[in-house]
């Protein structure tokens, strides 16, 4: 069981770095919003992956059937969500949050804001196919126990635990350099990050055209 949830915090690992469109929303929100903003998008991202790991782990060819069947809806979904969160960073006016304790206590963001984060983060991480094919890929790769029920459960909790903890680690570490940062320099950054995760989602929308357009 110990050898399964260390396979499995690799797994969670290297599902969340954050080279995704998810982690290109992760950094400029907590650079903007704070540490929690970030984070609230991280465990979405973490809660697809709980979802796709346990689907992957306990109903294999059920999940890998589905999307076989419906790529093209997957991928539109998927990249119709992609785009309106680039084009909402393209058009947003980002503030760098102060670090000062009794000023972020003041000013806190709304819990229904960071619902709303985690919510985004969970959306543009379950629409993406990408995710379960790396996941089907790394428990082949790495041989997961999929014959027993105790093994299989201690990989999945190493998964999850492996990708909260990435994205613990990955808001902590950027948090601590919000101060270095100006504002022009934010804007900037959002911006960019912004037109890629615009390009990202437009490249998802064209793929479910051309597939729905061979499937007909």
């Amino acid at each position: 069981m110990i050898l399964g949830f260390l396979k499995g915090l690799i797994v969670g690992i290297i599902v969340s770095i954050p080279v995704g469109p998810l982690g290109l929303l992760c950094i400029p929100r907590t650079l903007a919003r704070g540490r929690v903003s970030g984070l609230s998008v991280g465990l979405g991202g973490t809660s697809s992956d709980a979802l796709y790991s346990a689907l992957a782990l306990f109903a294999l060819s059920f999940i890998s059937g589905f999307i076989d069947a419906h790529e093209e809806w997957v991928l539109l979904a998927g990249g119709m969500i992609i785009c309106v969160t680039g084009l909402n960073l393209l058009l947003s006016r980002q503030r760098v949050r102060s670090r000062n304790v009794d000023e972020v206590n003041a000013r806190a963001v709304a819990p229904a804001r960071h619902a709303r984060e985690y919510l985004n983060g969970f959306l543009i991480s379950v629409t993406n196919p990408g995710t379960l094919v790396c996941m089907l890929w790394l428990f082949t790769f790495l041989g997961f126990d999929t014959s027993r029920q105790p093994a299989m459960l201690a990989e999945w909790a190493g998964t999850v635990f492996g990708s909260a903890g990435t994205w613990f680690l990955i808001t902590w570490s950027i948090n601590r350099l919000r101060n270095s940062l100006t504002l022009g320099q934010l804007h900037w950054l959002t911006r960019i990050s912004g037109g890629v995760i615009l390009l990202i989602g437009l490249s998802s929308v064209v793929k479910s055209i051309a597939a729905y357009a061979a499937s007909v």
